[in-house]
């Protein structure tokens, strides 16, 4: 069961000073994820019930679970199905 803690830190430097942020990737779809200050990352998005990942607010208002590992082995397997074929 993956760990429902932060993963990444980001510093953005600009004209108006240096950015500092936590950070996660979305279980569902990578992508990164900002969390402000003693912000629970849950509320950044949500915590999949089905595959306890923690993810985006996109992914969260879709309702399905669909991780990225899985959306992987469905297009290796499709690839592997196309090359059989040919």
């Amino acid at each position: 069961m993956p760990s429902q803690r932060l993963t990444g830190y980001c510093r953005v430097s600009g004209p108006d000073g240096v950015e500092e942020f936590e950070t996660f990737t979305c279980a569902h779809d990578q992508r990164i994820v900002r969390v402000s200050k003693r912000a629970d990352p849950a509320s950044c998005g949500g915590v999949c019930k089905m595959c306890m990942g923690l993810i985006c607010s996109k992914c969260a208002a879709s309702g399905k679970c669909d991780p990225f590992e899985k959306k992987l082995e469905r297009e290796e397997a499709a690839d592997r199905f196309r090359r059989a074929v040919r």
